[in-house]
This record gives C-alpha cells, structure tokens and sequence, in this order.
C-alpha cells in the first residue's frame, strides 16, 4: 500500500493510501533488470564473435554501432527522464519528493514520542512516515545507480566489442600481409630462378665461344679424310676396322687439340624448350596435344605407354648439368670416320656430360672413354662396345642396342693403345639408366651396375653374367633368354618384371650368386604370351616368333614383390 498527502478538512495535510507495488518488489525488479540487460548484451556480443565471425563484424558493423548506440541513447534517456520526474515519482509511489536525512528525523522523533506517549495510532502513523522516506530515498539510490551501472557495461560492452572488431581486423590484416609475404617470396623464387638461369645462360655463351673450336677441328678432320680417301695407295684392308680415318695417323697437334677442348668445354645446364626434333615419339605428343581436350582417354593411354612428359607451361632449365659442345665433338669424331677411341682416350679425351640425344651411333668402340654422366636418350646403337669405359650415371633412356657390349674387358679384347697385359678393364654403369630402353643380344657381362635402372625395359638375349647388380631395378621390364649366371642380386628390385621360364623364382636363385637373391621376397604370377605381346614396348620391337625363340620353351611369369628389402 502507498499514501499521498492531501489537505483535509480541518486543514492538516493527510496521507491517502492508494495500491501500490511492494517495495521489495519494485528494488528488485530494477537489479533484475540491470543484470539482464548486462547479461543480454554480452550474451549478444559472445554469439556475433562465436558464431558469425569476422565476416559479420565487418559487413555489419554499422548494425552493430548503431544498436549499442541506441541502446547508449535510450538508457540516457531514460535516467535523464527519471531524474527530471523523480519528485512526482516518488510523490506518486511513497508520498515524498525530497528524502533527506534530515526529513527523516521529524518522523522518527514522532515515532518516539508517541511511543513514550503510549499513543499508538500516532506511533504507527509516524513509523509509517519513516518507511515511506527509507523507501523513496532507497528507490531513487537504486534507480540511479541501475542508471550508472547500465551506462558503464554498455560502454564496457562497446569498448570490448571494438576491441574484438580491432583484433579481428588485425588478424585480417595480418593474413593479408602473410598473402603479401607469400606472393613476395613465390615472386624471389622466381627471380632466383631467373638469375640462375642467366648464370647457367652465361657459361652457355662461353662455351658457345668455344664451339667454335670444335669447328676449327671439323675442319682438319674433314682434310684428313680427304687425304685419306685420295689416298689410292691406302687400302681398305690397310686401314684399321671401322675406321676412315686412323686415329694413329692424326698430328700430335690436332689430338691435343680435341683434347684439350673436350676438356675446356665444361657443363651447365641450359633451357629444355620442350621440343625434340629428333624424336619421333615427341612430335606425336605435340601433334595429340591439339586434339588432347577432345580425346583425353587417348591422350592418357598414349602418354603413359610413349612415357610422354607433362607439357611446362614456361621454358625450364634441364634437370642435371649437360654438354651439348662435348655432343657436338663427339658427332664430328664420328662423322669423320672416327670409330675407334682408344688412342684419344688415352690422350686425355674427355666426353662426360656429353649431351647428345636421339643419335644414330653404330661400330664404335670405347675402352678407356669416359661418359659419365652423358645423355644419349632415345639413341640407336649398333654394334657399340663401351666396355671399359667410365659411364656412370649415363643416360639411355629409350634407347636402342643392338649388338652392343659392355662386359668387362679381358686381354682378347684390349684394343692399343692399352696394353692387354693390364687387363681385365672394368665397364662401370653404376647409377645408369636403360629405363624403357629396347636391348638385342646386350652384353653386360662383369659390368658394375651397382643402382643401374632397366625399369620398363625389354632385354631379348641379355647377358648378366657375373654382373654386379645390387640394389639394381628392373621394375615392369620384360626379360626374355636373359641370363644371369653368377650376377650379384643383392636387394636387386624385380617388381613387376617379366621373366620367361619353368620356375623363374628358384631358377634366377639358382643363376645368380649364392645367396644374394632372396626368392621368398617375391611371388611368381604366370601370364600369358599374349599379355607380353600387348604391352606396348614388346608389341612394337618384337615379333611373336622372336620372343618364342628366345624364350626356349619357358613360360612368361610376373614377380610381385611381397616382403621389403630391409627386413
């Protein structure tokens, strides 16, 4: 119940009591107000964070400004307002405008002396008075301070939500600069690249200076031919095998001179353009490139039996240093007649890194050359003997042999000006690379082979014997009456090879070197003759009768390794 003051009849002010809220209702209701609007605020600030992100803070941010600035404006409005009518407020619930300490004690002393009076009705009426004043005075301190309370959390609110928006943004701006920063070192990558480029351009320049060396010496080698074939005195039979021009007969001056520039003319790497005119299975993949978006199976099912490489879509350096001068010397050797290098060998001829792919090289014999390293991918080589020479890490990939040898050299085979006194002459392959080459009747008995590749080779009549071939792949090859008598097999990789036989797996234990082949690492599947003829290197090279012959009545199996090679 609340009482408002009114003039009665005998002049004296009077309170009439009208309903009112309880007062313990109406203090309450305020704190629970102030602590929901808090509550909701946060809880509103805590769900755009979690749940819409830095998005939402960005594109709504004007939104959310403007209603915590509403809400800012509207609790302002309202404690402005309470304070304005907060003396017909309070009159209207307690009866009172003002509430001064000093107020309250007119009342209280009322109270006591009715007391004392023992006048009861008075002491009620005057305690009545002191409640109304304590209840007024305690609802204007509560509503001012809900007031203040609900302007620092909104501020506090703002404050917090502008520094989430701050941070947000600082880790967009951040992202940003770590984009920035990426791009920024791809852009270096590249610019190193370039400058490697021009470093590797740069020792291409001089060593094109010096090809013009090698021309000089075309020149003296395509007089001495000349000579030697006006010769009429000097007849075939006089001259060496092989050769039009005997290296013998060559001046002291010209072999140090070859010599010499084979030496001077040193490797770099230079731009793959993607192109290889010399190479018919690449002018097929250019050709298909242009009809590749509308035949893709057919490209796929080219590409991977040409083992065609993935078109750049920028020129690129070459993967390892080369040297097409040394290519181009040893082009002129052969084209003057110079079959036989032994004496240049001797002499100091080196043609590692040669770089000279796709070349048709046939009667050549090597023992003491040096070709490590060099590149003669998708060559034709006929009766070519290497063995004896330094050919480590050289490339033959898709290569032919026919004929070939590069089995170790005994005193029958040394050739002067070697001495066959210091025979055998070893042939080292080591790291060397036949993959998807095509081998007729190859010799590689005794090499070292130590990590040579034949993956996806196929070897008609291939002899291994007493071959060192440890850690050695001939993943997917295909051997057909490819003997490996007394090979050393030691964790040699035979995963999807093809051999021909009865019972490959004990048969190959029983060849190679004891205990250096584990059969239990591998299973045996047969195939048939059929399967070997559509793979696509066979069907190409081989006929159907060749490789019957050649298997001598054994039948084609596939290995499938089955154990790892360190266990």
């Amino acid at each position: 119940m609340g009482r408002t003051w009114a003039e009665g009849p005998s002049g004296v002010a009077e309170r009439d009591e009208t309903p009112a809220d309880a007062p313990g209702t109406v203090s309450r209701g305020l704190g629970a107000w102030t602590g929901i609007l808090v509550f909701g605020f946060g809880t509103a600030a805590g769900f755009l964070v979690a749940f819409s992100g830095l998005a939402f803070l960005e594109d709504g941010a004007g939104l959310i400004v403007l209603v915590f600035l509403s809400a800012l404006f509207v609790v302002t409005l309202l404690g402005a307002m309470l304070f304005l009518a907060r003396k017909p407020i309070l009159r209207r619930l307690f009866g009172h405008a003002e509430t001064e300490i000093e107020r309250l004690a007119r009342p209280l002393a009322q109270m006591a002396e009715r007391t004392v009076e023992r006048d009861a009705g008075g002491a009620t009426k005057a305690a009545r008075e002191v409640v109304s004043l304590a209840l007024a005075r305690y609802a204007w301190i509560t509503a001012r301070r809900w007031i203040l309370a609900s302007l620092t959390a909104l501020i506090a609110a703002m404050a917090a939500l502008a520094g989430t928006a701050l941070l947000f943004k600082q880790n967009q701006l951040i992202a940003a600069q770590s984009e920035l920063l990426r791009e920024q070192n791809g852009r270096i990558a590249e610019q190193t690249t370039l400058l490697t480029q021009d470093v590797q351009l740069a020792e291409a320049a001089r060593n094109a200076a010096l090809a013009v060396e090698i021309t000089g010496i075309a020149a003296r080698l395509g007089a001495a031919l000349d000579a030697t074939q006006g010769n009429e005195a000097t007849t075939a039979e006089d001259r060496p095998l092989f050769n039009l021009i005997d290296p013998a007969e060559l001046d002291r001056e010209l072999v140090l001179r070859i010599t010499s520039i084979s030496r001077a003319t040193q490797p770099y790497r230079f731009l793959d353009l993607g192109v290889r005119a010399q190479d018919p299975g690449d002018k097929t993949r250019r050709a298909m490139l242009r009809r590749r978006a509308d035949l893709p199976a057919t490209y796929e099912r080219m590409a991977a039996a040409f083992d065609w490489p993935e078109e750049e879509t920028a020129n690129r350096l070459i993967d390892r240093p080369a040297s097409p001068e040394r290519g181009q010397l040893l082009t002129v050797l052969l084209g003057a007649g110079v079959h036989n290098l032994e004496r240049l060998n001797l002499a100091g001829l080196d043609l590692s890194f040669a770089y000279l792919p796709n070349a048709d090289i046939a009667l050549l014999t090597g023992l003491g050359t040096r070709l490590s390293y060099a590149d003669l991918s998708g060559s034709y080589l006929t009766e070519v003997d290497l063995g004896g020479a330094a050919l480590e890490n050289v490339r033959f990939r898709g290569a032919q042999f026919r004929r070939s040898s590069f089995a170790v050299v005994g005193p029958e085979r040394t050739r002067a000006p070697y001495l066959a006194e210091n025979a055998p002459y070893s042939t080292f392959l080591s790291g060397a690379d036949f993959n998807r080459s095509v081998q007729f009747a190859t010799d590689f008995s005794g090499a070292v082979l130590t990590a040579a590749s034949f993956d996806g080779a196929v070897i008609l009549g291939g002899r291994f014997d007493a071959a060192a071939l440890g850690a050695a792949t001939f993943r997917g090859a295909v051997l057909i009456g490819t003997s490996f008598a007394g090979a050393e097999l030691k964790s040699a990789e035979f995963d999807g090879a093809i051999l021909f036989g009865r019972d490959v797996l004990a048969e190959l234990t029983a060849a190679a070197a004891p205990g250096s082949f584990v059969a239990a690492r591998f299973r045996a599947e047969p195939v048939t003759l059929d399967e070997v003829m559509a793979i696509n290197a066979v069907y190409q090279n081989l006929e159907r009768a060749e490789v019957e012959a050649a298997a001598a009545g054994g039948t084609p199996f596939r290995l499938i390794r089955v154990q790892p090679f360190e266990e």
